[in-house]
């Protein structure tokens, strides 16, 4: 077992040669791993996905060995599941067989940003932008509640029910507020805001809750979220939005598909990025930082060419869904998608919403 994060850079170097001559002993000091990383750490077949993924960027020229480092030299720091994110989505597009480049500084001129930005890597077949954000969705932040309000309440049991399908907004805003929502589960043992329930009870071996899903209402409750980072859309050239899910980063909220709730989830969300606010005149800097107050989302809306909600769960088969915006500016074709869906071991649904805009 796993403890230190020396015996999990001994872990990787022992599966990767390129991560052996980083010599990251020398520049990261040993600790106790926290929860995410311990997990990772103890599992073959994420190491081997996280070497596997190292060895493609360096040996492919996809990334030079100073980011590949320096990324995962953040994989050992706080933001365990973001760099995770982009070293699995890299993975993904190597198995597709996808030349790529990385950390691709973009001017002002070229995204809407007006400081510019940094993107996570560029396409190189079809000129195709991409930025990849971990996705944990309202499963991770109901369990970051959870977790917030058990360090307050040590003695009992918190359950978090009922329904997780509230905005991203919301759940940020109760975790900033575990404190008092403590000291208000203490006097009345059961709270409600919104449609999520949370509660008190004593501590047992065993215990049941209950949980209802509506895919439609989670979109609409965060039918913004995909322009939150918007600035780094591009202008003149196709840009695709790269969510990754992990099933122990979101309380595995999003994995199965069951009953087709996911894919109406990611659908109902992508759908609403690009056809509800295709013509939004609000300033787009309502909902995001450093972009020129003439910007309007509606505009951001229609640079968004793509949405992937990549599955990165190594274990087993699991879904995969690409989203193209029929209304973007610089469309991408089903045709361009096809080496995704052909390479890529896991089940890839691909809609281009050919019949469905309206």
């Amino acid at each position: 077992m796993l403890r230190t994060s020396h015996e999990w850079i001994d872990k990787l170097a022992a599966k990767s040669m390129v991560i052996a001559n980083m010599q990251l002993e020398t520049v990261i000091n040993n600790v106790e791993l926290r929860t995410e990383a311990f997990n990772l750490a103890n599992c073959d077949i994420h190491c081997q996905l996280i070497a596997r993924a190292i060895d493609e960027l360096v040996n492919n020229n996809f990334s030079s060995a100073k980011d590949a480092r320096n990324l995962l030299c953040n994989l050992f720091g706080r933001n365990v599941y973001g760099c995770f994110a982009e070293l699995a989505a890299y993975d993904w597009l190597a198995r597709c067989h996808v030349r790529i480049a990385t950390q691709i500084s973009m001017p002002p001129s070229d995204v809407l940003s007006k400081n510019g930005s940094t993107l996570d890597g560029q396409i190189d077949l079809y000129d195709h932008y991409f930025d990849v954000k971990a996705f944990g969705s309202n499963g991770r932040l109901a369990q970051l509640l959870k977790e917030r309000l058990a360090e307050a309440t040590p003695d009992e049991q918190v359950i978090v029910e009922e329904s997780w399908d509230i905005s991203f907004e919301t759940f940020s805003d109760l975790i900033r507020s575990a404190p008092d929502i403590a000291i208000e589960l203490k006097e009345k043992r059961m709270v409600k805001y919104d449609r999520l329930c949370i509660r008190l009870e004593a501590k047992k071996l065993i215990s049941v809750t209950a949980r209802n899903i509506d895919p439609y209402y989670l979109a609409k409750e965060n039918a913004l979220y995909p322009f939150k980072d918007a600035g780094q859309f591009t202008k003149t050239s196709p840009f695709i939005l790269i969510f990754v899910i992990h099933p122990w980063f979101n309380a595995c909220s999003i994995q199965s598909d069951f009953a087709g709730v996911d894919t109406n989830f990611t659908r109902s969300l992508a759908r609403r990025a690009f056809m509800q606010f295709s013509t939004d005149s609000t300033p787009l800097n309502s909902i995001c930082e450093n972009v020129p107050s003439s910007i309007t989302i509606g505009d951001a809306s229609r640079l968004l060419s793509a949405i992937f909600f990549v599955n990165v769960w190594p274990l087993s088969d699991v879904p995969s869904w690409l989203y193209l915006n029929p209304r973007a500016t610089h469309r991408i074709t089903r045709g361009q998608l096809n080496s995704y869906r052909a390479s890529n071991p896991h089940n890839t649904y691909i809609d281009d919403f050919a019949d469905d805009d309206y």
